[in-house]
């Protein structure tokens, strides 16, 4: 028993660590020049990312995904308005789930849509009021 309990717990570990490098991924794309390439960007063999705005609860996951995931569960998104979250997914599983700092560039602007990961490709817009980067589905190759 305690094999299989160490086995999760370093799954865990290593998920975090990767959501964790893909908002600094991000941020860093969005330093860089501006876009942020998902596809580019986000190692592993995620089809799709869909996006969950601030306060999103496990209806809006559901509508977003097209089946159930107990967002409620596993993300604060709930009750923060200072994230966005990312949910890397390939058929009707979620394969890594990011609580991105909307201050690092927003999202939220994009709750309950998903991109194939061919077209995860967004554009810095100007700054909201809250100062922070707004991001836009980026128009063209």
């Amino acid at each position: 028993m305690r094999g299989p309990a160490l086995l999760v717990a370093i799954l865990l570990s290593l998920t975090a660590c990767g959501a964790g490098d893909t908002s600094a991924i991000i941020e860093r794309q969005l330093q860089s020049g501006g876009i942020v390439d998902l596809d580019a960007g986000v190692p592993g063999p995620w089809e799709r990312v869909c996006i969950l705005g601030p306060y999103s609860d496990n209806r809006a996951a559901a509508h977003a995904l097209g089946f159930p995931w107990p967002v409620d569960d596993r993300s604060n998104i709930a009750e923060s308005d200072a994230i966005s979250l990312l949910l890397f997914v390939r058929g009707n599983e979620v394969l890594t789930a990011v609580e991105h700092p909307r201050s690092n560039g927003d999202f939220a602007n994009l709750s309950g849509r998903c991109f194939p990961r061919a077209h995860a490709r967004f554009s810095r817009q100007t700054p909201s009021g809250n100062g922070w980067p707004t991001l836009v589905p980026q128009a063209g190759p």
